[in-house]
């Protein structure tokens, strides 16, 4: 019983750091850096090497400030580009309509995969991109289960009306219980991935755990 009053302690007190530190960035600078450190937090928590968890989010949250915004916005951009480029193409060719859809679902499902790469591997923008592409392509299970937990909270984020009746789900535990799931499905695939497997992956020498 305690362990379960333990971590939905912490569940609503990572929640709770989310939404501030991402009202601190003024919404759409705060938003992938405090997402990043929200990540990283829990990756500590599963793995028993946290410390104090404000000040490692405090911690990773300016640490990450730049990088973590720039590969946010980067996956934004070009999925909202691909998503209107599949949208508008239906109206010319659905021959031409149905390799750019494809196109598109890949890369959301690749993108779903870039910031907790970000967060658990040291490496180059290039480096992450090809791991998160291994991974996602090689284990179309976990992708499926990552693409539900994201249709999920998108869903109801947007379905207001699940919100207006139940606002303690966002305030208190939606973001920071979705964030230690994405880490319980992904750790033990990050960690089949040892630095010689890791090295075949992505061919380069320049990637290491976190």
């Amino acid at each position: 019983m305690y362990k379960w009053m333990e971590w939905i302690a912490k569940a609503a007190g990572l929640n709770f750091l989310w939404i501030l530190f991402t009202l601190c960035g003024f919404g759409f600078l705060g938003l992938f850096p405090a997402t990043v450190s929200l990540l990283m937090v829990t990756r500590d928590v599963k793995t028993g090497n946290h410390k104090g968890i404000g000040a490692s989010f405090l911690n990773y949250y300016v640490e990450n400030f730049i990088k973590a915004n720039a590969y946010g916005y980067l996956i934004m951009i070009v999925n909202i580009a691909l998503i209107s480029l599949a949208i508008q193409s239906v109206h010319f060719s659905v021959l031409l309509a149905i390799p750019i859809f494809v196109v598109t679902v890949l890369v959301f499902m690749i993108s779903l995969y870039l910031l907790p790469v970000f967060t658990y591997f040291h490496a180059s923008f290039l480096n992450h991109l090809k791991l998160s592409s291994v991974i996602a392509l090689g284990h179309p299970v976990v992708s499926f289960v990552l693409v539900s937990l994201f249709a999920l909270n998108f869903g109801v984020i947007f379905y207001s009306r699940i919100l207006i009746a139940f606002p303690i789900l966002f305030l208190f535990f939606m973001v920071s219980v979705s964030a230690y799931f994405v880490m319980v499905v992904l750790l033990p695939v990050f960690r089949k991935y040892g630095r010689l497997e890791l090295k075949k992956a992505v061919t380069s020498n320049q990637v290491s755990e976190v």
